[in-house]
């Protein structure tokens, strides 16, 4: 309508006066040049809502000419303002935010040219007015001033207030910076105006020109400020993308530092993210503030860092630990706590780590805080975490179901946590955990409905283990994740560090098995070892379950699963456990259901194998291959060890003709029986020395091999008059020595008489259709009566046997001796 109105009073103005058509249209033509030029309206955050032109001087310039008599109408300086407000917007925003910008120009300039026309006829004289002369500059300073203020407030403000209230947003208004600006542009029109007005009523070009100065001036003086202010947002823009890098770097790292945390604790990565998922929607949930989100993100990761003080041993301790131990783990959150006191975090992550062990109920450590004097963060986190955490296996306990950590936490409520928190965590953990696989961060135990959905795949074929080992079987399971990838540096840089500390054979078989349990699952685990003398694989060491069944188990090389890993020199997987339970219980070999076998290399072959069975597991990956394999390597090379450092052992301290003990062997082992006889309060000991009377005639009529097959012989006959726990060795030639723990001297007198017998009695094949018979001679000696060193009783022995051996030759030679003369008159 005002627009209709503005074109209407417009045509009707006559066509040649100072106040006509000819001169708006000049006007007109002049306003469509500077209507481009224009200074942006911003927020005060930079966004542009509208803009004012320098165009707006000629539409000053249209309601001084016409607002007055003789024209009296502001419909000209309308036309020109719908126009500026127009062209001035069109292509730089919106259409409804040009269409707002143009209505608002059409009704601001329409009512800021009624009241200057109202207010110039109240400061101008009458006559002047009707006669249509030249206003004075006093009678136009005040209307002008109204005129640019509310042409400003109307247009500029009603503009801004529009666009926001379109987009839901009022409360945005003009930057300060923006308002000065826009202002100044009015201002300098305003004046630009009267100066334009004045030279058309006589007073000359230069009124002109100095307008135009004016204007332009304003107008170049905003450009170099917009790019000022533009240098200033990018510099400011790149500061904030530098920041939100360097917090995603310091995120980052805090992210690592928990690897390398649950890394020591053998927890994996999957259990921080899972954490941070549950502890920032539950944060969500319970409506914490911002920077309380952000806190229970970061402290999902670093809630452990404290951890870092304790000892690993006690971390990963199977069973319950002592008293001193768990005073050492409570250490944790203060250590913790005192670590992120000086990062200052500008969020509480401090609190959840110092107190993240705080229970509801008052019992928690470090300072035994109760109920709603436990931080918010914290008593969320401690929830999660333990959720999270009996999810999982352990190497101190198997994970549980989601149903059974329910109960649990169900169970503990309002005495270790808080019950509001736990209420809501148990409403939507199963949305929780939609989350969580979907971002594929598994690793906790499956519920039932899973477990059986997993064990009715299809299986992969049984076979040999892939040449390339370490593929991925499943190309949606191309890569491992950092936490696997964490655990298995961390178990086989363990194993390697720590594998060839011992050169005990036992040893080295427990520790390579305990290090295995961190990167391959398994249920029962056999370290075979192939028996040089027998040719069997024998079970050198067992662990996991049914491990009193395995461990007397004993393979010929070549048969089942294990014996042909251990002949071809080559790993084996997912074959039917069975092939390899042959002669095992069949309520024990009936529980597996996978099998892995990889071979224990030197350079002459395999010397045995490692054999990993699973009950839950029906099939193994190739990636469990090549870590097997990885763990062979490395048990190889020290087992290879241990081996050798046990036949030098035995070679040493055993005599390689009757396989008995030597004499140094006996030195040491009779040094032990002594020690421990002196801790048992004197208990007696006896040592027997016996030699066989005249064996160097053996040696001499019948050959040196003779003569050692009959003192291999006479070993055996003396070691079955012995009792079990005795210890027979030979100490030299035809020497023989024997330890009797817990006997009393009459006790040994008996036994070795009984030696004497048996030896005495029986006959020894020298050559076919010959045998001779031996004499042998015994020493018995006690302990502590006789001697409490090795020195004094071997000797006392010796002697005794001395003894005996010169009594019984005195008895030979007189029932041998001649009848003499008084003999033969008796």
């Amino acid at each position: 309508m005002l627009v209709l109105y503005a074109l209407l009073s417009t045509v009707r103005l006559p066509f040649l006066t100072s106040s006509g058509l000819l001169s708006w249209l000049v006007l007109l033509v002049l306003t469509l040049a500077a209507s481009r030029f224009t200074v942006s309206i911003t927020t005060s955050v930079g966004v542009s809502q509208s803009r004012k032109s320098v165009a707006d001087a000629l539409v000053f310039l249209a309601i001084i000419l016409y607002a007055v008599p003789p024209a009296t109408t502001a419909g000209p300086a309308t036309l020109l303002a719908a126009l500026v407000g127009f062209v001035s917007t069109y292509g730089l925003s919106t259409r409804r935010e040009s269409i707002s910008t143009t209505a608002i120009a059409i009704i601001s300039t329409f009512v800021s040219a009624s009241c200057y026309g109202y207010l110039v006829t109240i400061f101008a004289d009458d006559s002047s007015l009707s006669a249509g002369q030249t206003l004075p500059v006093n009678a136009l300073l005040v209307p002008l001033c109204v005129l640019a203020v509310l042409q400003y407030s109307l247009s500029t403000l009603a503009t801004v207030y529009l666009v926001n209230l379109g987009d839901g947003k009022p409360h945005l208004l003009p930057s300060q910076e923006s308002m000065v600006w826009t202002l100044t542009t009015q201002v300098a029109g305003a004046a630009s105006a009267v100066l334009f007005y004045s030279a058309l009523h006589g007073a000359g070009i230069p009124f002109i020109l100095l307008g135009l100065l004016i204007t332009g001036m304003v107008h170049l003086l905003y450009r170099f400020n917009e790019k000022r202010l533009e240098e200033v947002r990018r510099a400011e823009a790149d500061q904030r993308a530098h920041i939100e890098e360097m917090a995603q770097i310091h995120m980052n790292t805090i992210e690592s530092l928990a690897i390398a945390i649950d890394a020591k604790d053998q927890t994996t990565h999957g259990h921080v993210r899972r954490t941070q998922i549950y502890a920032s929607e539950m944060g969500k949930l319970l409506k914490v503030g911002e920077k309380e989100v952000q806190a229970l993100f970061a402290g999902a990761l670093l809630h452990d860092i404290g951890k870092l003080a304790v000892p690993e041993y006690i971390l990963n301790k199977p069973g319950k630990l002592t008293e001193a131990e768990f005073a050492k783990m409570k250490i944790h959150p203060t250590v913790g706590g005192d670590i992120l006191r000086r990062v200052n975090f500008p969020y509480p992550v401090e609190d959840i780590v110092r107190y993240h062990h705080e229970k509801w109920d008052g019992t928690g450590y470090p300072k035994g805080l109760k109920a709603e004097a436990i931080p918010l963060v914290a008593r969320i986190i401690s929830v999660v975490d333990f959720y999270d955490a009996t999810r999982c296996d352990r190497p101190y306990r198997k994970g549980m179901k989601r149903e059974d950590s329910l109960a649990l936490l169900r169970n503990m409520a309002s005495t270790a946590f808080d019950p509001r928190v736990v209420d809501v965590f148990i409403q939507h953990v199963e949305e929780f955990d939609c989350l969580i696989a979907a971002e594929d961060i598994g690793e906790q135990v499956e519920s039932e409905t899973a477990v059986h959905d997993y064990l009715t795949k299809t299986k992969p074929d049984a076979g040999l283990a892939s040449n390339v080992l370490g593929a991925p079987d499943d190309a949606d399971q191309g890569f491992r994740s950092i936490s696997e990838a964490q655990r298995e540096v961390f178990a086989l840089h363990e194993i390697a560090q720590t594998i060839g500390s011992s050169l005990n054979l036992q040893d080295t078989v427990t520790l390579v098995s305990n290090k295995l349990r961190a990167i391959v699952p398994f249920d029962t685990c056999i370290i075979f070892v192939v028996d040089e003398k027998t040719g069997k694989a024998v079970a050198a060491h067992v662990a996991g379950e049914h491990a009193d069944v395995f461990s007397h188990r004993r393979l010929n090389v070549g048969d089942g699963i294990t014996g042909w890993v251990i002949a071809n020199s080559r790993s084996m997987c997912n074959a039917s456990p069975e092939l390899d339970l042959v002669g095992v219980p069949e309520e024990v070999a009936g529980n597996y259901r996978g099998v892995l076998v990889s071979p224990l290399l030197r350079e002459d072959g395999a010397f045995g194998a490692i054999t990993l069975y699973s009950k839950s597991r029906t099939s193994y990956t190739t990636e469990h291959v090549r870590l097997l394999e990885s763990v062979c390597q490395h048990a190889s090379s020290a087992l290879t060890n241990a081996l050798t450092f046990e036949r030098t052992k035995e070679s040493a301290l055993t005599d390689p003709l009757t396989e008995l003990m030597n004499a140094r062997g006996f030195y040491m082992m009779l040094e032990q029986r002594i020690a421990e006889c002196q801790r048992m309060n004197n208990e007696s000991l006896a040592v027997i020395s016996m030699d066989i009377d005249d064996f160097k005639n053996i040696n001499d009529q019948y050959g040196h091999p003779i003569g050692d097959r009959i003192l291999a012989s006479v070993a055996g006959v003396i070691k079955k008059e012995l009792r079990q726990m005795d210890i027979l060795a030979r100490y030299a030639g035809d020497e023989f020595v024997a330890i009797m723990p817990m006997a009393s001297t009459h006790m040994a007198a008996s036994i070795s008489e009984r030696i004497r017998h048996a030896v005495e009695e029986q006959k020894f094949s020298v050559r076919a259709g010959a045998v001779v018979q031996l004499g042998i001679s015994v020493g018995v000696a006690c302990y502590p009566d006789e001697g409490d060193t090795t020195e004094e009783l071997l000797t006392a022995a010796a002697r005794k046997m001395q003894s005996n051996k010169h009594a019984r030759k005195t008895v030979i030679t007189l029932a041998n001796a001649p009848i003499t003369t008084l003999d033969a008159f008796r």
